[in-house]
């Protein structure tokens, strides 16, 4: 007996693409690779609370929650997100002392006196002389004669404690004058706190994922201090004076790193190293080096302070980062993201520190900046009066209006706020939501029919068509969101798909044939799982555990007497008509009440159609109610058109009529003729002109035409009357 030999089995060939995103590290498309399998360790650069989140912050953390939906809900990965609050800061110190220091004098001083003024005023000279004493010795033709120039103010505007601190900046002198004074830990942690709170508020609205894991710097001193205390045994810092710095040339000497690995032509900015430091940090002496930055800060009066080794101060801003990141996720992470405006010093002088401590070559794997917002072109500031907050923003557009922006847009490149990017976000949500509104309509159509058996299987060449093209967008899309989470390219496919759907139903309705709803469906379904991957849905919290099938369904009478009660008025008010006998114009208007206004409020639309079968569409109870709303402005607009245009014509028929009151024979005799013509026949025709002359044959004709033209208008005047 022979060995039966297995036949010949063919590997198909991988054309999967590889995901590769855009890393800051090498300013290319690098193959992504995760340390550990299929888990992904994110760190994420969070907020500094102390003042409102803007469109700024929108274009970070909207961004990143984009590409965080896209890694685990598209490619599956395991994501672990960490982000932290930076709640000790330069910034929250001034503005907690400023804020508490204002807030006291109110309490202190019901009205506004002299003698404040007076005092804000010295202030005011002795901040000028510091500010531009060199420029006024520099400028001599200028009009600005003197400082007393400058801060000469009318006393007068000052009417109110507020309106003083609006124009003289109060809580400015305040500070600096009793700043020392602000020894209470609350002032700084109240502030930070109610920032935080409204922080998350934004966050929520904006539908962004809350963070798998969220660290706060003042929750995470004590690992500080351990961190740095290693980074000094490990031979990269020193300490100076109460505080400790960051030896940036030993560090960057050593053969095992190097310093700036993000932005290495930024080594040595001396203004970006300033801002890194902070406006209180700037005053703090003893490195050895310009470039060193500082991990721990000796506190000075009116600064919250925290027991070290050192004496008592407070972290630097960078280190901050690196502790609460290494902290949770590890010495090797995998991603770090945050704005651009970040990657020096903060993010370079991150990496070169958490290196120094842990003595390894690489701390994290991938770096990934999201690109700059302008507003109309320009840089968002306060200065130029385009800064618009998270909450401003909102009240203009809707939350996913402004995701849809963000996903138009390259996550990496700048992005301009203005009018006509929302336009385009917005037709394209109106694209989506009217094919997932029709596709609906049309399955949910054919399910509650009973149909017969037949043998047409309803896959002709144009279910073939659609469904390789729904094969060739999932393609399409995998291959952009490899290509560095391009959702832009992404879209651009599903809106063909899209536009190739419409066409197929209206192929379809033309042979007066059913859609195949089963490809519709699957097509509909990849769409809403693709929008879903891009946060355009709202989120539900994951339950724990094994769900209820009836906790599922929720309460069914509920969800179903607002429909039934709808049902019954409109039974009742027919079957009064019908008792009635009224007229069958009566019925029908009952129908439009019915479709206009009753089933509106329950989010549900009926589409009339040729065939006299109106298709029931499940819409947004506020969706439709806008429509409605523009559908009444249009035909009120229209109405008003319409009665401008009937009023015009009025007016010109009165004005004609009313020319037409003088008799032809007397029409030359009026006084914007007589004085033209000196004898006339017995029509009242002229014959002659003013000089006594006889008319000319073009003359004549002329006059031909109106004498004719007026004996049609008193002909119609006179009928008028009648």
């Amino acid at each position: 007996m022979s060995r039966v030999k297995q036949p010949t089995w063919y590997k198909p060939e991988n054309t999967q693409p590889k995901l590769k995103v855009f890393n800051t590290f090498t300013h290319e498309k690098d193959e992504f690779v995760p340390a550990n399998g299929n888990v992904v360790n994110w760190y994420c650069c969070g907020p500094t609370v102390y003042d409102a989140s803007h469109m700024g912050h929108a274009r970070t953390f909207i961004t990143f929650d984009i590409l965080r939906r896209i890694m685990q809900d598209y490619f599956n990965y395991d994501v672990n997100y960490v982000m932290n609050v930076t709640d000790i800061d330069d910034k929250i110190i001034l503005r907690a002392r400023q804020t508490y220091l204002v807030k006291q004098k109110k309490e202190q001083s019901n009205q506004l006196n002299n003698e404040l003024v007076n005092e804000v005023e010295n202030y005011l000279l002795e901040y000028m002389k510091k500010q531009f004493n060199d420029f006024l010795k520099n400028n001599k033709n200028t009009e600005v004669n003197s400082i007393n120039d400058i801060t000469n103010f009318n006393k007068d505007d000052f009417k109110t404690l507020d309106n003083l601190e609006k124009r003289a900046k109060l809580s400015m002198y305040y500070d600096i004058a009793h700043g020392a004074e602000v020894t209470d830990p609350k002032v700084f942690r109240e502030l930070a706190a109610y920032w935080e709170g409204e922080f998350f508020k934004d966050i929520k609205a904006l539908n962004i994922l809350n963070p798998d894991v969220v660290t706060r710097v003042s929750q995470f001193v004590p690992e500080i201090v351990d961190f740095i205390q290693k980074i000094i045994d490990n031979g990269y810092g020193y300490e100076s004076e109460g505080s400790v710095y960051f030896d940036t040339v030993a560090f960057d000497n050593s053969p095992n790193h190097d310093y700036c690995k993000l932005a290495p032509w930024s080594k040595g900015d001396t203004k970006l190293m300033e801002e890194g430091e902070g406006s209180l940090g700037i005053k703090l002496s003893g490195k050895k080096n310009p470039a060193d930055f500082a991990l721990w800060k000796k506190s000075k009066p009116g600064e919250p302070q925290w027991e070290s080794p050192w004496g008592y101060g407070r972290p630097g801003w960078h280190i901050e980062c690196s502790v609460m990141a290494s902290k949770v996720l590890g010495s090797n992470i995998d991603i770090h993201s945050g704005g651009i405006d970040l990657a020096f010093p903060h993010h370079d002088n991150e990496i070169a520190q958490s290196e120094a401590h842990f003595n390894n070559k690489q701390w994290m794997n991938y770096f990934l900046h999201a690109g700059h917002l302008h507003i109309d072109g320009q840089k968002m500031s306060k200065s130029l009066k385009n800064f618009v907050t998270i909450q401003e923003a909102l009240k203009n557009y809707t939350a996913n209006q402004i995701r849809w922006m963000f996903l138009l847009h390259s996550w990496d490149s700048v992005l301009d706020y203005k009018d006509s990017t929302m336009t385009e976000a917005i037709s394209v949500e109106r694209t989506f939501n009217n094919f997932f509104v029709n596709v609906k309509a049309i399955i949910n159509e054919q399910k509650n029919k009973v149909k017969e058996f037949t043998t047409d299987n309803n896959y002709t060449n144009l279910e073939d068509d659609l469904f390789k093209n729904l094969i060739q967008t999932q393609n399409a899309v995998n291959t952009s969101l490899c290509d560095n989470f391009d959702t832009v390219t992404a879209i651009q496919s599903m809106l063909d798909l899209i536009s190739k759907v419409n066409v197929y139903i209206s192929q379809k309705s033309q042979q007066k044939k059913e859609a195949n709803i089963q490809v519709l469906g699957k097509i509909a379904r990849f769409l809403t799982k693709m929008i879903k991957c891009f946060g355009l849905t709202p989120d539900t919290d994951t339950p724990i555990g094994f769900v209820d099938a009836s906790s599922v369904s929720g309460n069914k009478d509920e969800m179903v007497m607002p429909y039934l009660q709808v049902l019954s008025k409109f039974r009742d008010n027919v079957r009064n008509l019908a008792i009635n006998k009224k007229e069958h114009k009566e019925l029908l208007m009952l129908c439009d009440k019915l479709r206009d206004e009753d089933l509106v409020e329950l989010g549900v639309s009926l589409d009339d159609r040729d065939d006299g079968v109106a298709l029931v569409k499940l819409v947004d109870r506020e969706t439709l109610i806008k429509q409605k709303e523009e559908k009444l402005e249009k035909e009120r607009q229209k109405k008003l058109q319409k009665e401008a245009k009937q009023a015009a014509a009025a007016k010109k028929r009165a004005e004609k009529l009313a020319k037409g009151k003088t008799p032809p024979n007397e029409l030359f005799k009026t006084e914007e003729y007589k004085k033209l013509y000196s004898e006339w026949d017995e029509k009242g025709f002229p014959t002659k002109d003013i000089e006594g002359k006889e008319l000319s044959k073009s003359a004549v004709k002329k006059l031909t035409k109106l004498y004719n033209n007026q004996v049609k208008l008193h002909e119609e005047y006179k009928k008028s009357l009648e």
